[in-house]
C-alpha cells in the first residue's frame, strides 16, 4: 500500500506546475476512443437489431429478435385501442418505413396506419453510430373524420427482460429524487427477485420529485440502464416472473383519451443502453452520451458552468436594502473581485417579491430603471447575468391574475399557468423573450414551486385523461425551444423547488444549476457529497450552492461550476480567501467533463469518508475530491483509481484544506492499487490531481 508522502522532488515539482497550468479552460468536443467506449461490435449488433425490422420484408417487427438483455420478438411499446392491444392490432395495420442519415445517428420513422379509424402511430427512432443505444418517441394522430375509440394504457417502453429462469438476483440501481433533505438523490438498490415487482413514479407531476427517471438493472456482469423524457407525471415498473423473465414498462402514469379529428400527441422520450461487463464503464458511457448528444453546446461544446455569486437566501430577510440597485450594484463589483465570473440575481426583482408577487414580471420600484443596468456592470466586468423567473405559478393579485385569469388555472385567485393553452403560451413567451432582450440575460432562470398534477387531472373528463398534462409539458418545451431560438447563446437553467424537474427531455434543453433546495440553507456539505455521488452515475452537468469559502464546505458542492453564496457584503468578509477558494474550483473544473467513478459508497453517515474521481480519458488526467467526514475515526482511506495507464508515469498534485500543494511523481500501477490518502483532521477534506507525464 503506497503512502503519499509529503515530500517531493524538485523536477517533480517543476512538471506538476507546468502539468496543471496547461488547457485551464479544456472541455472536450466528443468523447475519446478508448476503453470506456463501445466496441464496433456491440454498435454493430444494436444497429443490426433494428435494421432487420425495418430494412426486412416487414412480416418482422421493430426491434425483433435483438441482443440481449432484450428477449421477446415483439415491439417494444405497448397500448390499448378500443377493444384491441397493440401486439394485435399493429400486426394488420399497414406500415411504413423512412430512414436517413442524421450525422451522429440513423433515425427510422415507423408509422402503422389503422384503415379502419385513420389512427397512425409513429415512432421515430434514433439508433447512434458511436453507443449501443437506441432513443425513441411515440406519436398518436387521428387522420380519420370521427373522434377515435379509446386510447389508452400508453406504455411507451414494454420489453421483456433476459433475467434467466435461474433464482440469480436482478438489482436495480436507482437513485431516490430530490427531497429536500438527507436523502436527496441517494444512489438505492433494490433487489428484484423472481415473483416480486418494483414500481416507480414521482410525487405531483413534477419528473424528479421523490423518484428518478433514470436507472440501471443489473443482471450478473449485464444490464440495461434507461431514461425516461417526459416532465410530467411519468411511471415505471419492472415485473419478474416466477420463471425468471423480467417485463419493463413505462410512460405516462394515466392515459385514456380519444383523439379529435386532425389532433396529435406526443408521448414521453426513452433511451436504453445495454451492457456488459463494468456496471461503471456502463454509466460513463452512459455518461458520454448524454455529454456529448443530449445536453445543450454553445459553439460546438458542451456548456460551460459558472462560477456565480447569489445572495438571495442569505440577505433577503437580514439586510434591508441588499434588493436595490445601488445594492447590487456593489454586489456585482464585490462578487467580481471575490472570483466569481457569473452574476446571479434570484428570487427578490420583481414588484412585491417571492412568494407574493410571482405573476408581476417587471422590477420592483427599488429598481428605477429596471435592471438593464445590473446586467450592464456584469458585462462591463466581463461576467455572464443570470435572472430568476417562475413563470409557471401565478399569485393571486399578480398582474396575470388579474389582466389574464383566463390563462390561469384558478383564474383571478391564481395558480397554475396554462402552458397547455396556445394563446397563452404565446403571451408567456413573448413577455419572457422581452424581458430576456430588455435586462440583457445570459442565462435564464425557470423556476417551478408548485406540482401541477392536480391542476392538470382537474380539467380532463372522463373520456380525455391525460390530455392536459401532454398538452402542457409539449407547451412547456416549445416555450423553451422557442426562448432559444429566438435568443442564440442563451440557455435555461432548470429548476423546481430545486431539482424536482429533471429528465431526459428537460437536460436536452437546461443544466439544473440548483439541483436541491437543500442548498438554500448552509451546513450541508455531506448531503452535497452524496447527491454528487448519485446524480453522477446519469448527469454530467449540475451545480449546488457553497456558503463559506471553507475547503470542506466548497469543495463539497463544487462541481463543474459553483453557486456560491459568501458573506460578499458582511465588514470582515475575507476577500483573499474566497478568490483562492474559487480558482481552485476554476482549475477543477475541466475534470467534471470526464468519466466519474464513486470511490466509497454514497452512504448517510458522518462517521465515513467519501470519495470520488473524475477523469479525462482525452487528457489522460483527472481529480480525486476525499472527504473525511465529522465522526469518522479512520485517518486513512485505501483508494484504487480507474482509468490510468499502469505503466505510465503521473505528476500528482495534493490540495489540503489550507489549500497547500504537495507535489510527487507516481507510476499509474501505484495509483491502481490501494494506496492510502491521508487527513489528520476530522471534517477535512484533500484535492488529488494527476496528469500523466510526457515520454
Amino acid at each position: 500500500m503506497h503512502k503519499l508522502s509529503s515530500l517531493s522532488c524538485c523536477a517533480a515539482w517543476l512538471f506538476a506546475a507546468a502539468a496543471f497550468a496547461m488547457e485551464d479552460a479544456d472541455i472536450p468536443l466528443e468523447a475519446p476512443d478508448d476503453a470506456v467506449m463501445a466496441s464496433p461490435a456491440e454498435v454493430r449488433e444494436m444497429t443490426e437489431w433494428v435494421a432487420r425490422a425495418i430494412l426486412g420484408d416487414g412480416r418482422t417487427v421493430w426491434l425483433d429478435g435483438g441482443p440481449q438483455p432484450f428477449v421477446e420478438p415483439r415491439i417494444p411499446f405497448s397500448f390499448q385501442y378500443g377493444s384491441g392491444q397493440s401486439t394485435d392490432l399493429l400486426k394488420t395495420w399497414k406500415r411504413t418505413v423512412q430512414t436517413r442519415d442524421a450525422g451522429d445517428r440513423v433515425r427510422h420513422d415507423i408509422a402503422w396506419l389503422d384503415p379502419a379509424t385513420g389512427l397512425r402511430v409513429t415512432a421515430d427512432v434514433s439508433v447512434f453510430k458511436r453507443y449501443p443505444a437506441v432513443d425513441w418517441v411515440l406519436s398518436f394522430e387521428n387522420q380519420g373524420r370521427q373522434d377515435t375509440p379509446i386510447l389508452e394504457n400508453v406504455q411507451v417502453l414494454d420489453v421483456s427482460l433476459r433475467t434467466g429462469v435461474a433464482r440469480k438476483p436482478a438489482v436495480l440501481h436507482h437513485l431516490s429524487g430530490d427531497f429536500c433533505n438527507e436523502r436527496s438523490f441517494l444512489p438505492l438498490e433494490t433487489p428484484l427477485e423472481a415473483g416480486k415487482s418494483i414500481a416507480m413514479a414521482p410525487a405531483g407531476g413534477r419528473p424528479s420529485n421523490g423518484a428518478f427517471p433514470f436507472f440501471n438493472l443489473q443482471y450478473g456482469d449485464e444490464g440495461l440502464i434507461a431514461a425516461i423524457g417526459w416532465s410530467g407525471q411519468w411511471a415505471a415498473s419492472l415485473v419478474r416472473a416466477e420463471s425468471g423473465p423480467t417485463r419493463l414498462v413505462a410512460g405516462m402514469e394515466k392515459t385514456r383519451l380519444h383523439l379529435h379529428p386532425g389532433e396529435k400527441i406526443r408521448s414521453p422520450r426513452v433511451l436504453l443502453l445495454p451492457w456488459k461487463g463494468d456496471r461503471l464503464a456502463a454509466h460513463n458511457r452512459f455518461r458520454r452520451l448524454v455529454l456529448f448528444h443530449y445536453v445543450p453546446k454553445l459553439a460546438g461544446r458542451p456548456l460551460r458552468l459558472p462560477v456565480a455569486g447569489q445572495c438571495f437566501d442569505r440577505y433577503w430577510q437580514t439586510r434591508r436594502t441588499w434588493d436595490t440597485e445601488a445594492e447590487q450594484l456593489d454586489f456585482i463589483r464585490t462578487i467580481h473581485r471575490g472570483g466569481c465570473d457569473t452574476y446571479w440575481f434570484d428570487a427578490a426583482w420583481f414588484d412585491k417579491g417571492f412568494p407574493n408577487g410571482v405573476g408581476n414580471w417587471y422590477p420592483r420600484p427599488s429598481f428605477p430603471r429596471g435592471l438593464k443596468p445590473l446586467g450592464d456592470a456584469a458585462h462591463a466586468l466581463g461576467m455572464k447575468f443570470i435572472l430568476w423567473f417562475e413563470p409557471e405559478r401565478v399569485a393571486a393579485g399578480s398582474q396575470i391574475a388579474r389582466e389574464h385569469p383566463e390563462f390561469v388555472f384558478g383564474g383571478s385567485s391564481g395558480g397554475l399557468f396554462k402552458l397547455n393553452d396556445p394563446a397563452a403560451r404565446r403571451f408567456l413567451t413573448d413577455l419572457l423573450s422581452r424581458r430576456i432582450t430588455e435586462f440583457g440575460l445570459d442565462v435564464y432562470r425557470n423556476d417551478f414551486n408548485i406540482d401541477p398534477l392536480s391542476f392538470w387531472r382537474g380539467d380532463d373528463p372522463p373520456d380525455r385523461q391525460g390530455m392536459t398534462e401532454i398538452r402542457y409539458v409539449e407547451g412547456h418545451y416549445a416555450m423553451w425551444d422557442e426562448l432559444r431560438q429566438r435568443h442564440p447563446g442563451l440557455w435555461i437553467d432548470n429548476c423546481a423547488s430545486g431539482g424536482r424537474r429533471i429528465d431526459l427531455e428537460t437536460c436536452m434543453r437546461s443544466v439544473p444549476l440548483w439541483r436541491s433546495d437543500t442548498s438554500c440553507s448552509p451546513g450541508h456539505a455531506d448531503w452535497n457529497q452524496t447527491q454528487t455521488q448519485g446524480l453522477g452515475l446519469y448527469i454530467p452537468l449540475f451545480t449546488a450552492c457553497g456558503w463559506t469559502p471553507d475547503a470542506y464546505d466548497l469543495r463539497s458542492s463544487a462541481t463543474a461550476g459553483a453557486i456560491v453564496q459568501f458573506d460578499f457584503l458582511g465588514k470582515d468578509f475575507p476577500m483573499d480567501k474566497s478568490k483562492a477558494a474559487l480558482e481552485e474550483v476554476k482549475e477543477n473544473q475541466k475534470y467534471w467533463y470526464g468519466d466519474f467513478y464513486p470511490l466509497t459508497a454514497a452512504t448517510l453517515g458522518a462517521d465515513v469518508w467519501a470519495a470520488y474521481q473524475f477523469h479525462r480519458a482525452d487528457l489522460d488526467a483527472g481529480l480525486v475530491l476525499a472527504f473525511r467526514r465529522g465522526a469518522c475515526n479512520y485517518p486513512a482511506l485505501a483508494v484504487s483509481l480507474r482509468g490510468v495507464c499502469p505503466s505510465g508515469k503521473y505528476a500528482v498534485e495534493l490540495i489540503d484544506d489550507a489549500r497547500q500543494k504537495t507535489r510527487e511523481t507516481m507510476t499509474g500501477r501505484e495509483l491502481t492499487s490501494d494506496f492510502e490518502l491521508r487527513l489528520p483532521k476530522k471534517s477535512s477534506s484533500l484535492v488529488l490531481r494527476y496528469q500523466r507525464a510526457r515520454q
